[in-house]
């Protein structure tokens, strides 16, 4: 491992600017083959009708022109100040955006391997993360996943420095990114108070400053989600937070009629009389409750449908669970699987199988090496690993226990790339470690996971795209 003597400090400077000088390079040559082409992923052309209508209308509306919650509102907002400067079809603008804000996640993952690791782990992962080939293909659609991304790597890295040394610059910070990651995609406001609670156990310092951090860091995210909660709650007529997708979400992936592969799809899999609003308003009406709902009225009683649902069959929900996990972790295959639809425009077979290859290749390289890490060379310090692995285990339950797609992962890899890094860097105490029971357990999952791609390949992915 590296020391970071001054002329380390400079030569890994050095490194970093090229490594951002060549991925600009490469993220210019994308915009260009994408272009101005407009969103044709169903959530993309969301967020551009909500943004669109917010440039045009001021008011956060649905295409009915009804005032919504339904959505985070962070990206379509900052995308709707773009439409209003250029007009609603500026679609290269938000490109641009999300070209810039990949380019400073990747000084953060840099500051994060460097932070956790050395400054020789940080770069090799701030290089990986640059030209992670999904990842540069997000860049050109118009979706959250750059901005939350950003926010969620910025919020690792501030967490990691509090766990270290007691700062409250640093715990402002941190309220920041996680108050505007939460307005962005909203599975990062219920972590909020997790975080609060891990940093004042794992941190260092008295007992009453670390609190002091804890209370500021969760003060800052209250101060900065209070004007949306306070504008939903009003509209929706009950507490809300972020959005009102949660509970919805919780049932379409446990009701009677939820499929148990791609669960993520149930929306639009599962409809007539099996889809979930028409068993919730059968189940109201069961009850003898009457009455037009909110958004988040009918979010709340899907709610309460779902988690009851839940409980109520535990061997149907295990499995499920199961099978949701594994949706988690699969194959990155958003990009491919528009390739091969044309969404992207004409590929020949053979372009769509390399971009297959190198999409598929890089997560699964990137996964051995980070379970690799994970078990055999973390942190030396263990609340620091422990942390990350919180950070890692939180959204990946959400998503289990409601739905979850390859996509949903996205955010995480700046942490599975450092991991990553430390099994490259440190492949002489890899070696040597081989044959010990934390170098099998690794081996048994590594096994398992690519169990779990080839039985989705089997399975699911050949049906449908046969």
């Amino acid at each position: 491992m590296l020391l970071e003597r001054p002329n380390v400090r400079t030569r890994t400077t050095q490194i970093l600017t090229v490594i951002l000088a060549l991925g600009i390079v490469v993220r210019i040559g994308l915009l260009l083959a994408w272009g101005n082409a407009p969103p044709v992923i169903v959530d993309a052309q969301d967020y551009q009708g909500l943004a669109a209508r917010l440039a045009e209308s001021g008011s956060y509306v649905d295409a009915n022109g009804n005032l919504t919650s339904l959505r985070p509102p962070l990206f379509p907002a900052i995308v709707a100040q773009f439409y209003r400067v250029l007009g609603s079809d500026s679609y290269w603008a938000v490109r641009i955006f999300n070209i810039l804000l990949s380019l400073a996640t990747v000084v953060l993952v840099y500051q994060l391997g460097r932070q956790v690791y050395s400054p020789e782990v940080g770069i090799v992962a701030a290089a990986a993360y640059c030209f992670y080939p999904s990842l540069l293909g997000f860049n050109n659609l118009i979706l959250s996943e750059v901005l939350f991304t950003f926010f969620a790597t910025a919020g690792v890295l501030l967490s990691v420095r509090l766990l270290r040394a007691v700062t409250l610059l640093d715990a402002v910070g941190l309220g920041l990114c996680l108050g505007l990651g939460s307005l962005t995609r909203s599975v990062l406001w219920m972590f909020a108070p997790c975080l609060a609670i891990a940093l004042v156990f794992g941190g260092r310092g008295p007992l009453p400053r670390r609190l002091l951090t804890a209370g500021v860091t969760l003060a800052v995210f209250a101060v900065t989600i209070a004007p949306w909660v306070y504008r939903n709650t009003r509209l929706q007529e009950t507490f809300t937070v972020i959005d009102d997708m949660g509970g919805r979400n919780v049932m379409m992936g446990n009701y009677e009629y939820t499929p148990l592969e791609r669960s993520w799809a149930t929306i639009d899999l599962v409809t007539g009389e099996r889809s979930w609003d028409r068993v919730v308003a059968r189940q109201r009406a069961a009850e003898g409750q009457t009455g037009p709902l909110t958004q988040e009225q009918l979010d709340k009683a899907a709610m309460r449908y779902g988690v009851k649902f839940f409980f109520a069959h535990p061997a149907l929900s295990l499995q499920r669970c199961v099978v949701k996990f594994g949706n988690f972790w699969q194959l990155e295959r958003t990009l491919a699987a528009g390739a091969r639809q044309g969404l992207f425009g004409e590929w020949s077979k053979p372009a769509w199988i390399a971009l297959s290859a190198v999409v598929c290749g890089s997560y699964a390289l990137t996964m051995f090496a980070a379970i690799l890490a994970v078990w055999v060379t973390p942190p030396a310090d263990w609340r620091t690993h422990v942390l990350l692995l919180l950070w890692i285990a939180f959204p990946c339950a959400i998503h289990t226990i409601a739905f979850a797609h390859s996509r949903y992962h996205l955010p995480l890899i700046p942490i599975l790339l450092v991991y990553g890094a430390a099994s490259l860097v440190g492949r002489d105490q890899l070696r040597q470690r081989i044959g010990s029971w934390q170098f099998y357990a690794a081996c048994l999952l590594c096994t398992l996971l690519v169990a779990g791609w080839i039985r989705e390949l089997v399975c699911v992915d050949l049906r449908w795209f046969s």
